[in-house]
């Protein structure tokens, strides 16, 4: 290396240290010849990632997490249980990372170019979260040396977890030859729980995670839950996520219990609107608990997994729209990019019928979507239920008023649609007063809702 060569050199790493450049951004900024600022990349390109076309082509130098992983393999898995290599992430200064997404699977903005200023947004979703991911980073948090709240990992935190442990995440992408290596292990060793067995099994796994949770896991609007592989008449896959209430008879567990009921008959409903299909779930009552055993839409089979995303990561990513609601996301001039109208309408359709059963948990991760290739399709529904009357963090079991004055209103070119969910949700409010599972005062406060909801809505229709 010529010695007059090491300012510039020295240049061009500072420069890169502050994030990704393009050859015309070196040289403005140490003023270093387009010759030599060539010159000196191809002499840095062990250090670098560099990747784009002609002018569009950036460089950035590589950072190392805990001073080993610099580059992370990634696996697909398919629908017919098959691995195959996925996008490599390339780890880069001072933060993000350089990963291109397959386009034929996964929407991405055009110039967005695979340089990502944190994860890749599907890698979002497969970070622990909720009340499973509080069990799991308890029980990693000493071996990883990460935060025992997963709220509070950094996105190093999320890919060294991932690397190590994130075999079974939701959707179909491994991170990490560590974590693809256990998927293979877990996949030879699958264990399926017969149907016959399932509710002394269920009733043991839901003590276990009561332990490892700590008391007072479900409060504040939130479910606790395990995973389980069972066998089941007509299932499309053994994988499910079971929810379960308090196996104490008190109000707040006597609540849940009936909220899982709830969840269970809105999906079935849901399922009869048009271009709407729900998780498929069932109740199984047990041990003095009540299940909610849904099974991952994101399985196929044994072994299959197809990819799956939430509005959240996929807002915070593509559209920019900010914490609003479902339809505004969608709808937002960025958000229109990506969901085309049918999935617009079909996502305003589910907001009106939450709003319609007093869902008040209609929050960006609780509704997921399937990518293909330029644009979202919507997945299965889940997490659907009249959340306005989940205990409050406290223990104490509301009966709030069912508030039909802020219900949406039909807009003029939707109305048929609009009667199609108030039907729908009648429906729902119909069957939770006459299921005898449901707790006979929730019925009654069902029962309450429907009329209400039947009331304002010929109110509204006498007014036309």
């Amino acid at each position: 290396m010529r010695p007059r060569d090491v300012p510039a050199r020295e240049g061009i790493r500072a420069t890169l240290r502050l994030g990704p450049k393009t050859n015309r951004d070196l040289e403005r900024a140490t003023l270093v010849s387009a010759a030599t600022t060539k010159r000196i990349l191809q002499e840095l390109q062990a250090e670098i990632v560099s990747a784009g076309q002609t002018r569009q082509r950036k460089h950035a130098l590589r950072r190392q997490v805990r001073g080993t992983m610099s580059t992370l393999e990634t696996f697909v898995i398919g629908e017919d249980g098959r691995p195959a290599r996925g996008p490599d992430v390339q780890l880069v200064q001072p933060s993000g990372c350089y990963a291109l997404l397959d386009p034929a699977v996964w929407p991405q903005d055009a110039a967005q170019g695979g340089w990502w200023d944190g994860l890749p947004y599907p890698l979002y979703d497969m970070r622990p979260q909720g009340y499973l991911g509080r069990v799991l980073a308890q029980e990693f948090a000493p071996t990883l040396a990460v935060p025992t709240s997963p709220e509070d990992w950094s996105d190093d935190d999320v890919l060294w977890f991932l690397a190590h442990h994130g075999a079974d995440t939701p959707g179909n992408l491994i991170v990490g030859e560590r974590a693809m290596q256990l998927w293979t292990r877990e996949r030879s060793e699958l264990r399926v729980i017969p149907d016959r067995a399932v509710k002394r099994e269920y009733v043991e796994r839901a003590q276990t995670s009561h332990r490892q949770a700590g008391a007072g896991s479900s409060a504040g609007g939130e479910y606790p839950k395990f995973t389980a592989a069972r066998s089941a008449a007509r299932s499309l896959t053994p994988y499910v996520i079971v929810k379960f209430s308090g196996g104490e008879n008190t109000g707040p567990a006597r609540r849940w219990a009936d909220l899982l009921v709830c969840e269970h008959l809105a999906g079935e409903v849901i399922s009869t609107l048009d271009g709407h299909s729900a998780a498929r779930s069932r109740i199984i009552e047990a041990g003095g608990r009540t299940f909610l055993e849904s099974e991952r839409f994101d399985r196929h089979g044994e072994h299959g997994r197809s990819a799956v995303v939430s509005l959240s990561a996929v807002e915070g990513a593509l559209s920019g729209a900010g914490p609003l609601a479902w339809p505004a996301v969608v709808g937002s001039p960025a958000g229109k990019q990506f969901f085309p109208a049918r999935v617009r309408e079909r996502v305003e359709e589910l907001w009106w019928f939450g709003r319609f059963i007093a869902n008040t948990d209609m929050h960006h991760a609780n509704l997921g979507l399937r990518p293909r290739g330029t644009l979202f399709e919507l997945a299965p529904v889940y997490d659907m239920l009249p959340m306005r009357y989940a205990p409050l963090r406290g223990g104490d079991v509301r009966n709030p008023e069912f508030a039909v004055h802020d219900l949406p209103m039909p807009p003029r070119d939707a109305q048929l649609r609009w009667a199609a969910v108030l039907g729908a949700a009648l429906t729902f409010w119909d069957e939770a007063s006459r299921d005898s599972r449901i707790s006979e005062p929730f019925r009654r406060a069902c029962a309450a809702n429907g009329i209400a909801l039947l009331r304002w809505s010929e109110t509204w229709a006498g007014a036309q």
